[in-house]
């Protein structure tokens, strides 16, 4: 299982895990700006960014610690079950033992302040051209490097130590790349290169030579926080029109270097590809993400999808009215989904004949254009008038009782809701009495109120089962007392804008359900050892005891695909 992994990686692994849960020299003053912000290192045309600008509120801070101590000690827990697996297997020097218990006791909210990581930490990851940088402010650079030096006397194995413009750094070769790891001052990088870089370009990798023109100059990541509402706790970037140019256009500096590596040759590509591929990326020209509240209660975020706009309004249209979807409903979990799907054929429709008038020439995109014709087929299936009347649906598991993985034994007792919108609710019920004696026996009428419904297959698997109706929507519930919720169901407001999918859930008994499924699962071609599984529950417990609910939705906006989500913390 571990014979793949040698010293050097086992050193790069635990400097990766310490700079997540949070080389001598430093560069001299002269060479840096006296601002201390890391966003004066990032390239203005840098492809993807995402930063931690600021540390957390103190409040926030002081509400997560313990919760964080309680979930390095399960990383912990799981680090040292895999250590004495290793062992026992045989598979891991004793060095490597040794390297990664020095990194188990780390795993503390003290182990880690003792390497320079605390909650006044930020950091910020960015691609230098399309080489990924992770650079952290810590508050000693000095522990930190102690800490590195720690670890490699214990694998009795130091990484290979170079230096640049006279700053020593660490780096591990693998192949012709090498993950380069450096502390300057109280600033740590890490980036992944070519093992050829000149000076100069690995200079400005690691930030020894700022760039021109900085985001920090250029505002651009402030202005994504303002025109979103974001915290400064969180933000991200991704602009696909910059990763796809280079690809397209003539590249020096570290992007040419990275194609060269990667034996990649853009001259391939005739004028016809590069108009039509930047195009394509013109459709989706961004991806910002960030969060919007940060407090001890909860942790709001929203992820946009910027696309064109003229397909941005159609996907606008495609959504309909569902009631209750998108707004609260406590219970174990509750998901559902809209669709207008007149709206829908009418968009496809619209896709195709712009591809028609006017089709992609470039062969890449040739299985694309050449689906019009299916697309076309597609669309002249009749479907039933009352297949378009669907509007979508809500479930809402409230409880389930009794289920048993390790025996395959499904649950003894159910209690939901389900609520299907259409615009014909009563056809939709008389489509179900065709196919079922006792549906056609209910007296339902358009009122919400709820009627028992009994049917020999529902005997022995639900307690009891209720129906009930309004004109544009049919409610149905199984479990004891759920069908007093039904009218509140039926009449429950509509969200605007109408989300196209919706999900929350109590999410300390999802993590516990997946914590008893990851104990109870076996693999018989690759079982996994059981201490291991009982650590990895454990973990996912841990994380289940972190929040209380846990909510994510899918809009479709006049600027895209918005995916706005909330974490509530658990008391």
């Amino acid at each position: 299982m571990f014979k793949a992994i040698t010293p050097r990686m086992i050193l790069a692994l635990c400097l990766l895990s310490i700079v997540t849960f949070g080389c001598d020299g430093s560069p001299d003053k002269s060479e840096q700006a006296s601002d201390s912000n890391l966003l004066r290192y990032v390239p203005a045309d840098t492809p993807y960014i995402f930063a931690m600008i600021e540390p957390l509120p103190d409040d926030v801070a002081d509400k997560f610690e313990p919760k964080l101590e309680l979930l390095l000690a399960a990383y912990r827990d799981l680090l040292q079950t895999i250590v004495k697996l290793g062992e026992d297997e045989n598979e891991f020097p004793e060095e490597a033992s040794e390297a990664l218990n020095e990194l188990a006791g780390l795993l503390s909210v003290e182990g880690l302040r003792g390497a320079g990581i605390d909650r006044d930490t930020t950091m910020v990851m960015y691609g230098s051209g399309l080489l990924p940088v992770l650079r952290m402010k810590v508050t000693d650079g000095d522990l930190l490097e102690a800490q590195i030096a720690r670890i490699e006397d214990k694998a009795s194995k130091s990484m290979s130590v170079a230096t640049v413009a006279g700053h020593s750094y660490r780096f591990v070769d693998h192949e012709k790349a090498q993950l380069v790891i450096a502390v300057f001052g109280d600033e740590f990088v890490l980036s992944i290169v070519p093992t050829n870089l000149s000076e100069e370009l690995l200079k400005a990798v690691l930030g020894l030579t700022l760039p021109d023109t900085s985001i920090a100059d250029t505002g651009e990541l402030q202005k994504i926080i303002d025109d979103n509402g974001y915290v400064h706790h969180s933000v991200g970037l991704i602009d696909v029109g910059r990763i796809v140019a280079t690809f397209l256009d003539d590249q020096s500096g570290v992007n040419a270097e990275l194609l060269t590596l990667m034996e990649y040759d853009g001259s391939e590509l005739d004028d016809v590809c590069r108009a039509e591929i930047r195009e394509m990326a013109g459709i989706i020209p961004r991806i910002i993400t960030g969060y919007t509240e940060m407090n001890v209660d909860q942790f709001t975020s929203n992820t946009i999808v910027e696309i064109r706009s003229d397909i941005a309004a159609g996907l606008a249209t495609l959504t309909a009215p569902v009631p209750g979807l998108g707004s609260e409903q406590g219970g174990l979990a509750a998901f559902g989904m809209s669709i207008d799907l007149l709206a829908a054929r009418d968009f496809y429709a619209a896709r195709l004949d712009g591809m028609e008038a006017d089709p992609y020439e470039c062969e890449l995109f040739a299985d694309l254009q050449n689906g019009v014709a299916q697309g076309r087929e597609a669309l002249n299936q009749p479907l039933p008038p009352i297949v378009y009347g669907f509007k979508g649906f809500l479930a809402v598991v409230e409880d389930i009782d009794g289920m048993d993985l390790a025996n395959d034994q499904p649950p003894t007792s159910v209690d939901a809701r389900l609520l299907i919108a259409a615009d014909n609710a009563a056809g939709l019920l008389a489509m179900g009495a065709m196919f079922s004696p006792e549906i056609a026996a209910l007296d339902i009428q358009s009122d919400g109120e709820p009627v028992r419904f009994e049917s020999p297959q529902l005997n022995g698997v639900v307690d009891a089962a209720y129906v009930a109706m309004t004109d544009d929507a049919l409610a149905i519930s199984v479990g004891q007392g759920t069908e007093a919720r039904l009218a509140e169901m039926l009449s429950a407001d509509i969200s605007s804008p109408h989300p196209f999918a919706s999900m929350e859930m109590d999410a300390k008994r999802y993590y516990n359900l997946i914590a008893e499924t990851m104990v109870l699962k076996e693999d018989d071609e690759n079982p996994t050892p059981p201490e291991l599984k009982e650590s990895i529950a454990n973990l996912m417990t841990v994380v289940g005891d972190m929040f209380s609910r846990m909510t994510f939705q899918v809009n479709f906006t006049e600027r895209g695909v918005e995916l706005p989500s909330t974490v509530v913390l658990s008391d």
